[in-house]
């Protein structure tokens, strides 16, 4: 190998070096918990089991606390697991042909104001927004809201009443 091979192996070794820090900066300033070497974190699988890791700091461990919503307790994302499967439960994922109906199909979503510090329903009719959560019933928006929350607080908004 070459000097020039050598200062570029070099080169490209250190802006990965510098992208690393620069990400695991952005990380830690966005507030969301990392656990220290390893420190033991739990995570849910896409069907809603919790599992236990240990922060190894290897491309997995890295992949999934920075991508992933990541627990301190197993208790925390047992309950993470519960909230998103009742979302699931409460929540109507409209077809294609329910949100291009001419005949007015109502589609209910929760937001909160936090002004107000209060939740409220709107709905919408032919467009939906990405992300959003939508209900079939004004009723069942309602009842989801009233026994979750301090979870929708909690998981979708990050506030934590006492």
């Amino acid at each position: 190998m070459n000097i020039d091979e050598k200062i570029e192996d070099l080169r490209e070794e250190f802006e990965n070096k510098i992208k690393e820090l620069k990400e695991e900066y952005e990380l830690e300033k966005s507030g969301k918990w990392i656990p220290d070497y390893e420190e033991k974190y739990y995570y849910l699988s896409s069907c809603f089991e919790v599992f236990e890791d240990i922060n190894s700091e290897n491309i997995f461990s890295k992949k999934r606390i920075k991508y992933n919503k990541i627990f301190e307790t197993r208790a925390e994302a047992q309950e993470y697991a519960s909230y998103l499967k009742a979302k699931k439960e409460y929540s109507y994922e409209f077809s294609e042909e329910e949100w291009k109906n001419t005949n007015i199909i109502y589609k209910h979503y929760i937001y909160y104001d936090f002004n107000d510090k209060a939740f409220y329903i709107g709905s919408a009719e032919y467009c939906g927004r990405i992300g959003t959560i939508y209900f079939k019933t004004y009723e069942k928006a309602q009842a989801f809201i009233d026994k979750y929350k301090k979870q929708i607080l909690k998981f979708e908004f990050g506030i934590e009443e006492e």
